[in-house]
């Protein structure tokens, strides 16, 4: 397989099922609150991401954004594989191709990896759901890192949390944002601010993406911030990028990524 390496940053194959933009409402995509965030930092720091996967915001949400992302469908040369973990769902992606009600995404993902992780390129598998069996062989894999989203991963995976843009963070006024109309009533908006007041009555929660710590576990180290980061990435990806951080609370436009 041909390495794309160039001197301004690497050819990333990312594979997800969900949206970039708004979506439609019947999905249960909460990566839409940090996709984007991290793919265009990976994208500002010099790196090339194709997505693997169907163009969902396009045959599904009518959203074009193909002048700004690119899609692939076939199995184009890649320097790392990444993956948002897909498990197996009985009458969705279980059942043949064709048939009604069929979704790809797991055939999609068996063919990921039998072309590229299974060839030997380093592949992270992010394993957001959580849904990978603590007895999979894939965790054993020498070509693959398991990553979770969690303060505390499972044995052998590495702590991967959801990111928030520094300019988010630092341009967020939590006393603007209760004073205004339908405050205490959050949500995350497609273009990852972390949250905006919106008249719809729903259940107050913080807004999503922004990790807690478990009861007892202490503080969460983030310079005093509670959010995750795409440095998370230097201990998921140690195999595979070289990371450093530039703040504290470092997100996409922070890090670096250097050749395999």
């Amino acid at each position: 397989m041909t390495s794309t390496t160039t001197a301004s940053g690497l050819r990333i194959g990312y594979s997800f099922w969900g949206f970039l933009g708004s979506g439609v409402t019947d999905t249960p995509d909460g990566g839409r609150s940090h996709r984007r965030t991290l793919m265009d930092g990976l994208i500002a720091a010099g790196h090339q991401v194709v997505f693997l996967q169907a163009n969902r915001d396009l045959t599904e949400a009518g959203t074009d954004l193909r002048e700004t992302y690119t899609w692939a469908d076939g199995l184009p040369d890649i320097d790392v594989l990444v993956l948002e973990w897909r498990w197996p769902i009985p009458g969705r992606n279980t059942t043949p191709c064709g048939q009604p009600g069929h979704t790809c995404d797991l055939h999609r993902q068996r063919e990921l990896l039998d072309h590229y992780a299974e060839q030997g390129l380093p592949t992270i598998l992010w394993d957001k759901d959580q849904r990978l069996p603590a007895d999979d062989h894939l965790r054993r894999h020498p070509s693959i890192t398991v990553a979770e989203p969690a303060l505390h991963p499972s044995p052998g995976a590495h702590s991967l949390l959801f990111p928030i843009a520094d300019e988010v963070l630092d341009s967020f006024d939590p006393r603007a944002v209760t004073a205004a109309p339908g405050s205490g009533r959050w949500c995350t908006s497609a273009t990852n601010t972390i949250a905006t007041p919106r008249s719809t009555p729903i259940s107050p929660r913080p807004p999503r993406g922004m990790p807690t710590a478990s009861p007892g576990s202490g503080p969460i180290p983030t310079g005093g911030r509670t959010c995750g980061s795409p440095a998370e990435f230097r201990s998921a990806l140690s195999r595979t990028f070289t990371v450093t951080r530039s703040r504290p609370c470092c997100c996409p436009n922070g890090m670096r990524v250097a050749g395999i």
